[in-house]
């Protein structure tokens, strides 16, 4: 037994075939997933804050707000802020007004008024502004503060078009949410696609490293 064992293993033959079994079934994977990928595409649609500045510091003394003020119409702002949304489509194909479910808009809230929209860009180019509006929420107890946002109704988002909404808020700083998101059959990604590579890139790393070294990584 140990002689066909060694002459088994030092066979060429067994070998050849073998690997060309193993190659075999790696390109019949990969034609099977290509043809799945290109049957259905992808669709994401990304959004993340990409600047919160306020207009000026707050006063570190109470009942004191600074030199610096900032009126709105005849209207005073304790802590105006401007803001930079980007929305972005990630997907392999276009998104289009009829993906909206039932008509629904994209709703996105600052946890602060958005008094004005400044202004939007778009790359490619497009017009967009009969579809970027405000919105009100009125909380439910009459003492809640009145909070909204910004929404964008349904439209066509072309396949890695790119759309920088910039409004003027008044309130501290609080966490940007999508409130709303009827897209359907498309994935909500809250992250830039710099930062989703860099956090795929490190938890591979990471995989393999406790592969590697296990007794490193115990918890």
């Amino acid at each position: 037994m140990e002689i066909l064992a060694g002459q088994w293993w030092h066979n060429i033959d067994v070998w050849t075939i073998v690997i060309a079994a193993v190659v075999s079934l790696l390109v019949g994977w990969i034609g099977a997933w290509a043809t799945l990928r290109s049957n259905n595409p992808k669709q994401e649609l990304g959004w993340w804050e990409q600047s919160n500045t306020p207009l000026f510091a707050e006063s570190r003394y109470a009942g004191q707000t600074g030199p610096l003020t900032v009126q709105l119409g005849h209207t005073r702002l304790e802590k105006p802020r401007i803001i930079d949304l980007v929305i972005m489509n990630l997907g392999r194909r276009d998104i289009t007004a009829a993906m909206f479910h039932e008509g629904a808009p994209l709703r996105f809230s600052f946890g602060a008024p958005v008094l004005v929209i400044l202004e939007y860009e778009s790359r490619p180019a497009a017009t967009l502004g009969q579809l970027i509006d405000t919105y009100v929420d009125i909380g439910s107890m009459p003492t809640a503060p009145t909070v909204g946002g910004i929404e964008l109704k349904p439209t066509l988002l072309r396949k890695g078009q790119v759309v920088t909404i910039t409004v003027l808020v008044d309130g501290g700083r609080a966490a940007t949410r999508c409130t709303d998101f009827p897209l359907v059959d498309v994935t909500e990604v809250t992250e830039p696609p710099g930062t989703r590579a860099r956090t795929f890139a490190g938890s591979v790393l990471q995989a393999i490293a406790e592969r590697l070294f296990p007794l490193t990584f115990v918890r």
